[in-house]
């Protein structure tokens, strides 16, 4: 039997690499049921975050981020590997708040 099938790789849209920005800082950070402990974010985006914590972290797990100046912000645990997860703000952060913040920390 023969199957005829095409294959293609998707290529990560040009808008997420955009968006993120690497910024490697320590913040607030917990899950539900947990006291705030300190995190260090990786990289930042309006749409989420890559954080490295000593929390263990399973894809669903609801958190709570907090930068300086900012309030906490919750998010969805969308993957994890050992201590690194990626994760999505519930409502994400308007572009220029996100900018104007990059700019007070000196991540830009």
């Amino acid at each position: 039997m023969r199957i005829a099938a095409q294959l293609h790789s998707e290529e990560p849209t040009s808008d997420r690499e955009a968006e993120r920005r690497p910024v490697g800082m320590r913040v607030g950070f917990r899950k539900r049921g947990y006291d705030q402990a300190k995190a260090d974010v990786l990289d930042l985006s309006a749409k989420g975050f890559k954080i490295d914590t000593a929390m263990s972290l399973g894809v669903g797990t609801e958190v709570w981020l907090t930068l300086p100046g900012m309030t906490s912000r919750p998010a969805i645990v969308k993957w994890s590997e050992n201590f690194i997860a990626g994760c999505e703000f519930i409502e994400p952060l308007h572009i220029a708040v996100l900018e104007d913040f990059l700019k007070r920390n000196n991540s830009l």
